[in-house]
């Protein structure tokens, strides 16, 4: 087996149609399974999903409970028998060439990790939020080796036998975010380099609302941070958390705090929420995520300290 394609998938029964449909349309003439983990939709008919596959067999996982995107995938990768797995959200299509991109740079690099390109499909309204994103990440840079950083599980591709000897993903995350950098950090610690496959092409039907990313910024702080933290203390910087760390009369600190004051944050949110249809400097998304963030950091930090 070449390729095992891993989709984990939560109520959108719709776009994980639209997603198996266009993996059914790939021609390439390689020895693919798709692998569907349902991650505990109360609404979920298996009956839906038979035949979308097309030529490429399917296995269907369905979990009773919700546990989580790392439980998820890890469920799946269990099934998975491809010598490189291929990770793709529900919300996703792939362009055509995709499982066969895939494919041709495991065979350059048997020990490497790709990461595709994803952008938001058509439909998506365009504003200054989804400009933001799409110059995120792989989008900063050229074709070749990125940052471990960069590695994200939603259109990426992994050595089967890399996965299982770093015991997979954390499944400890259950919240939003964080299951996808800490396994790529583990990966990068054993040797595997990251790579931005562009040819590997997936379009994002989905977006959350500003306010919603906002409020998943805040939960990614509050509750996942701390796990990462706690099993990677050095990541503290690449969080932009180190300044925590600095006396209280240091110079970045202290002007990071004042960055956090709710006055701060409410004045840069109310521009871009009024500017929204406009294009706007990405720094004022760096500064809003980094400061939902922290503050949800701060909280659980608090909380635990009373």
């Amino acid at each position: 087996m070449d390729l095992s394609v891993i989709i984990p998938s939560y109520r959108a029964p719709r776009l994980l149609q639209q997603a198996l449909r266009s993996l059914a349309d790939d021609v390439a003439q390689l020895t693919v399974e798709v692998i569907v983990v349902d991650d505990g939709s109360p609404d979920y008919d298996a009956n839906d999903l038979a035949g979308l596959s097309g030529r490429w067999p399917l296995t269907l996982i369905h979990f009773e409970q919700n546990q989580g995107r790392a439980a998820a995938r890890n469920e799946g990768l269990r099934h998975a028998r491809g010598e490189t797995v291929v990770f793709l959200d529900g919300d996703m299509t792939v362009g055509a060439g995709f499982l066969a991109a895939h494919a041709a740079f495991h065979r350059q690099h048997p020990r490497a990790i790709a990461v595709g390109d994803i952008r938001f499909a058509p439909d998506i309204r365009v504003d200054a939020m989804t400009r933001y994103i799409h110059s995120r990440g792989v989008a900063r840079c050229e074709a070749g080796p990125v940052p471990f950083k960069c590695f994200v599980t939603g259109n990426s591709s992994v050595p089967r036998q890399a996965l299982l000897d770093t015991d997979g993903f954390d499944e400890a995350f259950v919240t939003y975010g964080g299951e996808d950098l800490e396994l790529g950090y583990r990966l990068h610690n054993d040797g595997l380099k990251v790579h931005y496959l562009p040819e590997a092409a997936s379009l994002h039907h989905e977006v959350r609302p500003f306010a919603q990313m906002g409020d998943a910024m805040f939960a990614y702080g509050r509750d996942t941070v701390p796990l990462i933290l706690e099993r990677h203390p050095e990541l503290a910087q690449l969080l932009r958390l180190d300044f925590l760390q600095k006396p209280r009369w240091n110079l970045r600190r202290w002007a990071l705090t004042i960055a956090l004051w709710s006055p701060v944050l409410a004045f840069v949110h109310g521009v871009v929420v009024l500017l929204m249809r406009w294009r706007l400097p990405g720094i004022l998304f760096d500064y809003l995520w980094w400061c939902r963030r922290t503050r949800g950091f701060m909280s659980r930090s608090a909380s635990e300290a009373r």
